[in-house]
């Protein structure tokens, strides 16, 4: 049998040598990723099982350490120490891994327990076949691989006991979850606030709704088109120059140090004549890679794809929540929602993210392994692949010990930020109680806690880096000292080690990439979640199938026995039913909460009826657009809300197309013209945010001017002369003749005086429309609407005769009147 230095030669040692350590993480990672993705059971071990198995497995790394030992004095073979040096890392790796949690997903590290152990039976069969002994020292690695056979069969059995006694809870793998948990020894970043938390709650539920991870990218899958359109040229374009680049850059990486190390080899060499054809070949690919180069094209061209994916989605989301309902809307946190709009890039930064820095990373991992290898031998490629695995489990460790920090100061932060907001907003009541003082400091002592966070949170940041830099180091010192030991044994040529000098930063960077991209790609992915969370919400009132438009002719509407509830458990509306002709004034009035406000919602179609129909000219509200709807519908608020624009834009947002001439005679009508003209900039003047620079009553009678001036077949007045006085309300009033003349006129009201010429007065109550009729007609039945009359009746010596001029009921309601009839 051939030897080499002693050590039998064997094509099947040297290939089970080779295969043993890719075929143990292959199948733990082809494992762990099948389970991520089909979200499978957790296999929780207790205290004393964990760590027996982290004992096993430990004798199992002693074992290949000391073999890997023992193997390199002796001179062993290549194929031998790679496989003891390849194996122990591996197993290290998935030992740490099985150390951090006390709830792993146990199939993984089960199948690969089985792999190593059918891979030490092989080895122990093959060495006791070719291995002769020599003495116990010589035989000493056939002893090692026996105990591995022993110590990783007790492992299998173990295993195969663990899963006959494992009761775990449906839907609850922590694997799947790695994105999502702040986990004290995990190396995901803890969330900055509460927010996050819900929609962390929020992704889990949805991961375990779509049953796999396919299932929930799916969902993010429906966003594409607005990413990179596929039918757009330029898109394709900027994504080709994209790809381009990441293909040329892996090839300048190992290109351009090698050429330098050409260079110098030529020059070492002594030749006299300078290598003008290499160095414009260096001079060219230094070129090619900078941003003078494809550089600055590749920068716009991601600059256009991002700011134009950018684009799309944020319209896309506006578009969206704009179209929601008014259930939506009345319930929604504006904060979060403007938030989710804001962020809508996250998913097109988590997708080039994903394609243009973690796949070229990986590759960019391989290739440096590969070429140092290359440049002097597989002894140079395993310190660097020791080096980045201490720097990576010295990064997972670290993130979460400083992120705490983080975590603290950002709520020290929003604390601080708390008290701006809410001293700056109230600085009315600040003022009314002398307070200032205490308000400067309690910021004051915000900010000094977070400036004592932040420098806890960048000096725990501080000690990281240095401490991982030092694993760097470390590593770039081991590699040119084995480096420099080539060279002067001469074995290695002075170029090659310029070459590796100039290569490090490529090796180094996807090392250095692989701390920060797990946090980076959960950050993405929460801020993805927000937007996708907020996109499959859902309107529950849209427009029908095939809509058409609403056709008016007089403006007649009719509730026709409509029930309506906001909770199926607590009816607001029952059996409303009426008919509105054109010209007529219809009036709601009762106590507040009676359901009248909601009538008027229902006909706006802000929420579908329950039950009962709302017609409109002989036509279901809910069989046309709803665009269309509202179009012929005008209402004045009771608390009217206004943009921070001029007076003009905001009465000319009634009708975009209508002239200043038009704006200024819908003014004059809703009696507001005059004090407009009194302002310095007139109608140009910018009012603030939601109209705070005016009264309660002109903001009502700016609203009235929009009204006016969008001139609607049917009119809803919600309250709408509540903050104005006397004077101004009869003015009003005249205005609204003019309005309603000939349109069918809704008014929702607490002021019976303002609509004791209705038509039709309806009282509502607790849902109910429990009497209706005119105000005299109402007067005399001198049931509910008599007793909110004589509520707001003023009590006067004349009280008396006004009695007497509406009738004898409302005497008896007031007690009557005096014994003489006066």
């Amino acid at each position: 049998m051939a030897t080499y230095d002693g050590w039998p030669r064997s094509t099947a040692l040297s290939l089970l040598n080779y295969m043993h350590a890719p075929a143990i993480g292959f199948c733990y990672l082809c494992a762990r990723t099948f389970g991520l993705c089909s979200l499978q059971e957790l296999a929780p071990l207790d205290f004393k099982r964990q760590r027996r198995s982290i004992s096993l497995i430990f004798i199992i790394i002693l074992s290949y350490g000391a073999q890997a030992i023992y193997h390199f004095s002796k001179s062993a073979p290549q194929h031998a120490i790679i496989h003891d040096f390849l194996v122990t890392m591996v197993w290290g790796n998935l030992n740490i891994a099985l150390f951090n949690v006390t709830s792993p997903l146990w199939h993984p590290f089960f199948g690969a327990l089985i792999i190593e152990f059918l891979f030490d039976v092989a080895l122990c069969i093959v060495d006791g076949i070719l291995l002769s002994p020599r003495g116990w020292l010589g035989s000493i690695h056939l002893c090692l691989n026996s105990l591995r056979v022993v110590v990783s069969f007790g492992l299998v059995v173990d295993g195969f006991i663990l899963f006959s006694h494992i009761r775990v809870e449906n839907h609850t793998n922590e694997e799947c979850q790695s994105l999502l948990e702040d986990r004290a020894n995990g190396p995901i970043a803890a969330r900055n606030n509460d927010i996050n938390k819900d929609i962390e709650e929020r992704q889990k539920k949805n991961l375990n709704e779509a049953s796999s991870w396919f299932g929930y990218m799916e969902g993010f899958a429906m966003l594409l088109p607005y990413l990179w359109p596929k039918d757009d040229w330029k898109i394709t374009c900027c994504l080709v120059i994209r790809g381009a680049n990441v293909i040329q850059k892996r090839f300048l990486n190992i290109l351009i140090p090698r050429q330098i190390g050409i260079i110098t080899d030529i020059l070492a060499s002594g030749s006299r004549k300078a290598p003008w054809k290499d160095i414009s070949l260096w001079m060219f690919y230094q070129w090619l890679g900078s941003y003078a180069g494809f550089g600055a094209i590749d920068t716009l061209a991601s600059d256009f794809v991002r700011t134009y994916a950018d684009g799309r989605i944020k319209e896309l989301a506006f578009s969206h929540v704009m179209s929601l309902s008014a259930d939506f809307h009345s319930n929604k946190n504006s904060g979060e929602v403007i938030k989710a709009v804001e962020q809508a890039g996250s998913l097109s930064n988590l997708i080039q993210f994903l394609l243009f820095h973690i796949i070229p990373m990986l590759i960019d991992m391989v290739v440096a392994v590969w070429y140092a290898a290359d440049l002097f031998d597989i002894y140079m490629a395993f310190i660097i692949l020791a080096m980045g695995e201490v720097y990576i489990w010295q990064g997972f460790f670290f993130t979460p010990w400083t992120q705490s920090k983080r975590r603290e100061n950002a709520e020290d932060t929003r604390t601080a930020s708390t008290i701006v907001y809410e001293s700056i907003s109230s600085w009315s009541a600040v003022f009314y109680f002398n307070r200032t003082k205490l308000e400067r400091e309690r910021y004051n002592s915000a900010v000094q806690t977070s400036v004592k966070s932040l420098y806890d949170y960048m000096s725990r940041c501080t000690i990281g880096v240095a401490i991982r830099d030092i694993t760097m180091i470390s590593g770039f010192i081991s590699c040119s000292i084995f480096a420099i030991l080539q060279i002067v044994s001469g074995k290695k040529t002075v170029g090659n080690l310029l070459t590796f000098l100039m290569y490090w930063g490529t090796i180094t960077g996807p090392i250095r990439t692989i701390t920060t991209s797990v946090q980076s790609i959960s950050s993405m992915f929460i801020d993805s979640e927000r937007l996708f969370r907020l996109l499959k919400e859902k309107p529950s009132v849209a427009d029908p199938k095939f809509p058409q438009n609403l056709t008016t002719s007089s403006g007649t509407v009719e509730f026709k026995d409509v029930n309506f509830s906001y909770d199926i458990r607590k009816p607001v509306l029952k059996s409303i039913g009426f008919v509105a002709e054109p010209g007529k004034t219809i009036a709601f009035v009762g106590e507040t909460g009676g359901g009248k406000s909601t009538i008027m919602k229902l006909l706006f179609r802000f929420y579908d009826v329950t039950g009962g129909s709302i017609m409109i000219d002989g036509q279901d509200i809910r069989s046309v657009a709803i665009s269309s709807l509202r179009e012929v519908l005008g209402v004045v608020p009771q608390d009217p809300v206004l943009f921070n624009q001029s007076i003009l834009e905001n009465i000319r947002y009634a009708r975009l197309d209508a002239s200043q001439e038009e704006i200024k005679e819908a003014c004059k009508a809703a009696t507001i013209h005059d004090q407009i003209m009194s302002l310095p900039e007139g109608y140009y003047t910018e009012i603030g945010e939601r109209g705070v620079k005016l009264s309660g009553g002109e903001l009502q009678r700016v609203a009235i001017a929009r009204v006016l001036l969008k001139n609607p077949k049917i009119v809803i007045l919600d309250e709408a002369t509540s903050s104005v006085d006397s004077s101004t309300d009869a003015k009003i009033q005249e205005a609204f003749k003019c309005l309603t003349s000939g349109r069918t006129k809704f008014v929702v009201a607490h002021r019976l005086s303002t609509i004791v010429e209705a038509d039709t007065i309806m009282v509502v109550d607790h849902g109910e429309i429990i009497e209706r009729g005119t105000h005299n007609e109402l007067l005399e039945k001198g049931g509910k609407y008599a007793e909110l009359w004589i509520k707001q009746a003023p009590r006067h010596p004349k009280e008396g005769i006004l009695a007497r001029a509406v009738g004898s009921p409302l005497l008896k309601l007031r007690g009557g009147g005096r014994k003489d009839g006066t």
